[in-house]
């Protein structure tokens, strides 16, 4: 594949005079999702309450500040308020990895001067103070560090911009475990964890570390992590080796974001994408490694290649200032349109919502710059630069069923200036392939649980009260609260479960994609559940009365009737007058366009039991 450098899909919808003019209130989320990271001054109730009421859509857990019990009450808290506000957020859990720390700081900060010089030493018997900081590092040989090299060491979650903040450059190499340097700058270092980052420093340090092996035993696999983000990921053999460990402790279901932290990763960000499950650009610690005139060339690269991919990718470090005041600077603002603009799935808060002063503040401003870029994104232009890329327009395209309904449900949709898109998925990569073209519309995605060899559903672990039982039936009878979209629920004869959680969480991750789970055993996935999930898109403002859907069902074979395998189908539906019961739809086949007066496509309502292999 060749290297292809991103562009920015601009599109003019507003006039000079709109810039004056007060913004309406959205009722509608954005496409864009928000990581933000969960510490002291966002980890209670109300705080999360209130960040997931503005967009939040991810939690992010550091365990680079080692403290479980912390992180614990804050995931806590998390549901709680994600229980309070009936809003589905994702976790993300953040190794440590192979970074570098200072060790045996004393409790006082350690001040340094421009001019001075200062040992880096792997002697993990010194104490660190201002001639001496002893690192969490066995040894330098083989590290690459010579004269002339810079190293940056600053406290967690550093922006680089504060005095706690040392840029030092090597002076000599004076063995395999120390390097004297120059201090260039004043600076006091002190905050709750030192990071050293030393520039194009080959580290041979496992990817998890023994305290991350531990973590993941004992937060990770009994909270039910979503994603485990891999902190300086170097190469394809890291995700492996993390994802051989998950998987030998149980966390099967959780997926790997790999993070692109330093040069080793840059250099093999293709290997590294295609193993991972999603992509971090860590550009506070890149930026360490990568000259400022070429910081934009890595990342417009990462993000036009992950793009063209259909890998979900993120970038951090975007309005540091909130830390300390209650608005982004100009340029912080503009760099959060752009990254909307050239196809970012998401932007992560660190220290802004970690220790930050106005952390709410943080999650509302950041989602309405990318609310207002999202309406001037060009989201034809980006689907006709991908299908292109991708030789889809070809006589002869090389594309898989699933990923030709997917782009035939995105055109659509365009075309018809579609309110909303509606997929059925088990598994979520329908949802992926979708999100991959970036539709203008909201991608309402109804999870539906796999079967298993006896025809019933696998068990989650989940608690829910038997109220939801009674709900679903209303639901889907047309009564009662019309916003619930019910998950799967069974019984262990204890109490009521559900299954669809895990991969709607974990939908969370794509631009555009808001999923809900549903139960199969209620109804056709094109008949009863397309019923709620338009009653539920209607309760949000997703449609009115006259819009247009598009839903997209994925090639399946019915294992009750084997004879009946369906080849994918996108079916187009008129919203009626009373905002939630469609008219006739209108079915894409291959055949072309052709009327359905049926509300089950696919035939009889028990034809179309099975779902168990929707994609």
């Amino acid at each position: 594949m060749p290297t292809v450098l991103g562009r920015t899909y601009f599109k003019s919808t507003l006039g000079l005079p709109s810039l004056v003019e007060e913004d309406p209130h959205f009722s509608t989320p954005p496409s864009t999702k928000l990581v933000c990271t969960i510490g002291p001054v966002s980890n209670d109730v109300g705080t999360l309450t209130e960040m997931l009421k503005a967009g939040m859509s991810m939690a992010r857990f550091d365990f680079s500040y080692v403290d479980q019990d912390m992180h614990q009450l804050g995931l806590d808290n998390l549901r709680k308020a994600s229980k309070e506000t009936r809003t589905l957020c994702a976790t993300m859990m953040d190794t440590l990895g192979p970074e570098i720390v200072v060790i045996n700081r004393p409790s006082e900060p350690i001040l340094l001067q421009a001019g001075q010089t200062v040992l880096l030493t792997c002697d993990s018997s010194k104490q660190a103070s201002s001639s001496v900081l002893p690192i969490s590092y066995p040894s330098l040989a083989g590290t690459g560090l010579q004269p002339g090299r810079s190293v940056f060491v600053g406290q967690y979650l550093f922006t680089g911009s504060e005095t706690t903040s040392a840029y030092l450059t090597v002076q000599t190499v004076d063995s395999d475990h120390s390097v004297m340097c120059v201090v260039q700058n004043n600076c006091k270092l002190e905050g709750v964890q030192l990071t050293v980052h030393i520039g194009n420093m080959k580290n041979s340090a496992p990817i998890l570390s023994e305290g991350d092996r531990q973590a993941l035993l004992t937060y990770g696999k009994p909270n039910k992590i979503d994603f485990v983000a891999l902190s300086f990921t170097r190469n394809a053999q890291d995700v492996k080796d993390a994802r051989a460990y998950m998987d030998k402790i149980g966390m099967t279901q959780s997926k790997v974001i790999a993070k692109i932290e330093n040069m080793e990763g840059l250099v093999n960000y293709r290997e590294i994408m295609e193993s991972a499950d999603g992509v971090l650009l860590s550009r506070g610690s890149v930026g360490n490694c990568v000259d400022p005139e070429k910081m934009f060339l890595a990342q417009k690269m990462l993000l036009r290649e992950c793009n063209l991919a259909g890998k979900p990718i993120y970038v951090t470090r975007v309005v540091d200032t909130m830390i300390d005041a209650p608005r982004p600077t100009r340029a912080e603002a503009t760099d959060v349109a752009n990254l909307v603009l050239d196809g970012a799935d998401g932007i992560v808060l660190g220290g802004e919502t970690f220790r930050g002063k106005f952390a709410v503040d943080c999650v509302d401003t950041v989602l309405a710059i990318c609310r207002q870029a999202e309406k001037c994104f060009d989201s034809f232009a980006y689907y006709q630069s991908v299908m292109d890329f991708s030789g889809y327009h070809s006589i002869n395209p090389d594309i898989s069923k699933t990923e030709a309904l997917a782009t035939a449900a995105v055109r659509a949709a365009t075309k018809l200036q579609a309110a909303l898109v509606v997929v059925f998925t088990v598994t979520g990569r329908t949802a992926s392939l979708i999100a991959k073209y970036r539709p203008q519309q909201p991608i309402l995605t109804v999870v539906l649980p796999p079967t298993d060899t006896n025809g019933s559903n696998s068990v989650g672990d989940q608690g829910l009260s038997t109220s939801l039982a009674t709900a679903a039936e209303a639901a889907i009878a047309g009564e009662g609260d019309s916003q619930v979209v019910v998950p799967r629920l069974s019984t262990n004869g204890l109490k009521w479960q559900c299954t669809g959680d895990f991969v709607a969480r974990q939908c969370m991750q794509y631009r555009g994609v808001l999923p809900v789970c549903a139960d199969p055993s209620l109804g056709s996935p094109d008949g009863a559940i397309l019923k709620a999930a338009l009653q539920e898109a209607n309760s949000r403002g997703l449609i009115k009365a006259g819009d247009r859907v598009v839903v997209s069902q994925c090639p399946r074979i019915n294992e009750r009737f084997p004879v009946m395998a369906e080849a994918g189908v996108v079916k187009i539906l008129t919203i009626g007058p009373d905002g939630v019961h469609p008219a006739d739809p209108v079915v894409v086949t291959a055949q072309g366009f052709q009327r359905c007066t049926s509300t089950h496509v696919f035939g009889s309502k028990d034809a179309v039991h099975d779902c168990s292999d929707l994609v």
